[in-house]
């Protein structure tokens, strides 16, 4: 399974404060303006990769603190999916765990972005149903 394959079994976002606790507003504009390569990424290469990985780790710095859990997880299951090597059944192994338990993640920064910023990602694909 390729790193392309893997993050895009898991989409994502969120919104938060101070500078302890994030910032709401640059949180939600950031997801906002980069809907489409959260929701979508361009990883044809390693360069699109490591693009998305930068995005998704300079967004983190900003989640606040009632989502930064979760979108921190969304982070850490695409850095485990980018460290898969795809011969490696192990590392492989490793990824798709990691992607399938930030389910519950990516559902709950989606709710939390429609909530809070009024941002829509779309709808969240899981293999788990995550009920309200």
């Amino acid at each position: 399974m390729t790193a392309t394959a893997v993050c895009l079994a898991v989409t994502v976002a969120a919104c938060g404060a101070d500078d302890d606790a994030g910032d709401a507003e640059r949180f939600c504009g950031e997801i906002d303006e980069n809907k489409a390569i959260l929701t979508d990424p361009p990883l044809a290469t390693v360069e699109d990769i490591e693009a998305v990985l930068d995005l998704y780790r300079e967004i983190a710095d900003l989640a606040p603190l009632s989502i930064e859990a979760e979108w921190n997880q969304l982070v850490e299951a695409y850095e485990t999916a980018d460290e898969a090597e795809p011969g490696d059944e192990e590392a492989v192994q490793a990824a798709l765990a990691a992607v399938y338990s930030s389910e519950g993640a990516a559902v709950a920064v989606s709710r939390w972005l429609e909530a809070n910023c009024a941002v829509v990602i779309g709808p969240v694909a899981t293999i788990v149903d995550h009920p309200e």
